[in-house]
């Protein structure tokens, strides 16, 4: 492409309605791997723009979604008057497309709040039409191992934000709550999509998990009785609308989730489990961010079968209700927690960026919750009865 002088978008964005817009073509430069039908795929709307001021908003969105998928690591859109036309329009995309190959070593801290150490590797648009492949492996200071492999495909078209992926993954963890270990060898498939008109997302998850839970010598006899293998075979359904700036810590916008869990149509688990997530965050004056969550699960066992260890609700921890032993809120058995069938916890979070802004925070909390037991008579009534609060100032950190 010859040298030209190209001007923001900014310049006449919303000031060219009126201004008629023909494409004569759509041209990459930077392309060496991905698919040519899956390019058209993405940019085949930019044919159907009516004006100019459309076409340099379908090109911005053209350019955008060619990363999200997966297909170019970056990718611009500069538009060109065609030759010897007064309304014809030529839309050129400079694209890098993703490396062959990537590897990398993350040290950080886990959901747990242990140290862990991963290693990932992975390649992005496989075959050329934003397949990527991911592995990694991670091991935690106290011994915990997960090993991971997945495959993702997405579906491509103009502004689809759908994919289907596969993953495998092992995992060894001590679980201190209940004092004992679970080993788990699981096959996941899913799907994530989006509905009316992109405003709801859902996802949908079809798990196979066999488990392996081995007691040790300090667990209660409720758990040493569940010992042994396990197969999970269950369903998962999930709608939410999302509308956080950031998934972590967001300045504004609300989170509202509701998720279901079927189990019991092959395996030893049976159960139906339901999980309803509410967030909000809000801005304030001098910097300040006024968040909230709260989170309901209710879980059900269907036939004669006690709902497993492994499967049953738990609160406590840094990911829900601050300073609690993880996992450690509800029905306990000498210095095991055995988990519950329902369980509430509800936060709320005074954040303030420091500096750097995006990593360093101050933040006060106050947090409540309480797990019933698995075989409560009055779920309502008991969840009332065992309220636990916690408050707390966390010292400036990174989060």
């Amino acid at each position: 492409m010859s040298e030209k002088t190209f001007h923001k978008a900014q310049t006449i964005r919303d000031k060219a309605v009126g201004c008629p817009s023909i494409v004569e073509a759509v041209q990459f430069h930077g392309v060496k791997i991905t698919k040519n039908d899956a390019l058209v795929k993405e940019v085949s709307e930019l044919y159907r723009s009516k004006n100019l001021d459309e076409l340099v908003h379908n090109s911005h969105l053209a350019a955008r979604h060619l990363q999200e998928v997966g297909l170019m690591d970056h990718a611009v859109a500069l538009i060109d008057t065609a030759p010897n036309s007064t309304q014809g329009y030529v839309v050129n995309f400079l694209v890098r497309e993703p490396k062959s190959f990537t590897a990398g070593v993350k040290a950080g801290v886990s959901t747990n709040g242990d140290a862990d150490v991963s290693l990932n590797a992975g390649k992005q648009s496989v075959g050329g039409r934003g397949e990527a492949i991911n592995t990694q492996y991670t091991y935690t200071v106290k011994g915990d191992h997960c090993f991971n492999i997945s495959a993702l495909k997405p579906f491509l078209g103009w502004q689809k934000y759908s994919n289907v992926s596969a993953t495998l993954y092992r995992s060894l963890a001590h679980m201190p709550w209940n004092q004992s270990d679970v080993d788990e060898n699981a096959a996941i498939l899913a799907y994530n999509g989006q509905l009316w008109d992109q405003k709801l997302l859902h996802q949908v998850k079809l798990n196979a998990i066999w488990r392996t839970l081995r007691a040790t010598r300090d667990a209660a006899f409720s758990v040493r009785e569940q010992a042994g293998h396990t197969l999970k075979f269950s369903l998962e359904n999930a709608v939410a609308v999302d509308t956080r700036d950031r998934p972590i810590l967001a300045s504004r916008g609300i989170l509202a989730r509701f998720a279901q869990e079927y189990a019991g149509i092959f395996g030893d688990a049976s159960f139906v489990k339901n999980t309803l997530d509410l967030q909000a965050a809000a801005p304030l004056p001098l910097g300040f961010i006024l968040a909230a969550s709260f989170q309901a699960k209710h879980l059900k066992g269907l036939g004669e079968r006690e709902v497993h260890i492994l499967d049953r609700c738990y609160l406590g921890g840094q990911q829900d209700i601050r300073g609690f032993g993880l996992n450690t809120i509800g029905v306990k058995a000498d210095n095991s927690c055995l988990g519950g069938g329902a369980s509430l916890a509800g936060v709320v979070h005074l954040y303030r960026p420091l500096i750097p802004p995006n990593m360093l925070f101050a933040h006060a909390f106050l947090a409540s919750g309480s797990v019933a037991s698995i075989h409560a008579k009055n779920v309502v009534q008991q969840l009332q009865d065992t309220q636990r609060v916690s408050a707390g100032f966390v010292t400036p950190g990174l989060h």
